[in-house]
């Protein structure tokens, strides 16, 4: 099963998103679409309390009392594998949107032949993924390796920092973490960090520039097999 939850503030809107939402479910009953519809951002905040996050939201931008962009991070804060969608009638967001690893953004209006795109790619890309469990203060967590941004040795624990602006800090079996390293774009930076090359948006040959802005140190031992790993992966990238 698939839940999908959609905001939008005005009710005419609301009605196009969930009839078009209704068109793409007839289309693909394989997938077990369930869907529900909130008039605003603090309403479907407080359904996510109890209920848990979706695995997609599809969110207006210009809203009053909150903006989609906020409350994206609201809802990543606590569901961190749900795929933000965008729908909105400007473009003036779209930096902070993707900051925010938005899956999509598409501007009103559209067809229903975009959405419908839209929709397949997001859940082409949730079934692509490589999921974890991790154990943090008593809860499970289920965690896509493509949103691991770095995971940080402190003492014997492990530190994930996720592309959601959310930190896990777990125990770690070796097994584990083996699993973790044998997966595509995730390499080691000394004996502190590991490193999630799909997140790194610079190597200045001394620091990693990370997507949260983090800057990690690259020992020098270690630089010049990092920086052909870096370079390596992103040719592979290239190609593909």
């Amino acid at each position: 099963m698939l839940k999908i939850s959609i905001c939008d503030d005005e009710a005419e809107e609301r009605k196009k998103i969930a009839d078009n939402l209704r068109v793409y479910t007839a289309a693909h009953c394989e997938q077990g679409i369930e869907f529900d519809v909130y008039s605003s951002a603090f309403e479907m905040l407080e359904a996510f309390d109890r209920s848990g996050g979706p695995d997609i939201a599809l969110l207006d931008i210009c809203m009053p009392g909150m903006l989609g962009t906020e409350l994206a991070r609201d809802i990543l804060r606590f569901s961190e594998n749900t795929d933000i969608v965008f729908l909105t009638t400007s473009s003036d967001y779209a930096v902070d949107a993707f900051s925010i690893h938005a899956a999509d953004y598409i501007c009103k209006p559209y067809t229903q032949e975009q959405f419908d795109a839209a929709l397949e790619r997001v859940i082409a890309m949730r079934e692509q993924r490589t999921w974890i469990l991790l154990r943090c203060e008593g809860e499970l967590h289920r965690i896509a390796l493509e949103d691991i941004l770095y995971i940080e040795t402190r003492d014997k624990r492990r530190v994930f920092s996720l592309a959601s602006g959310k930190k896990l800090s777990v125990w770690l079996l070796p097994t584990q973490l083996e699993c973790i390293m044998d997966k595509k774009g995730m390499t080691m930076c000394g004996k502190s960090y590991i490193v999630n090359l799909n997140h790194v948006r610079c190597f200045s040959g001394t620091d990693l520039l990370m997507d949260d802005e983090t800057l990690i140190p690259v020992p020098r031992r270690c630089r010049s097999e990092l920086k052909q790993a870096y370079f390596d992966f992103y040719l592979k990238e290239a190609v593909n």
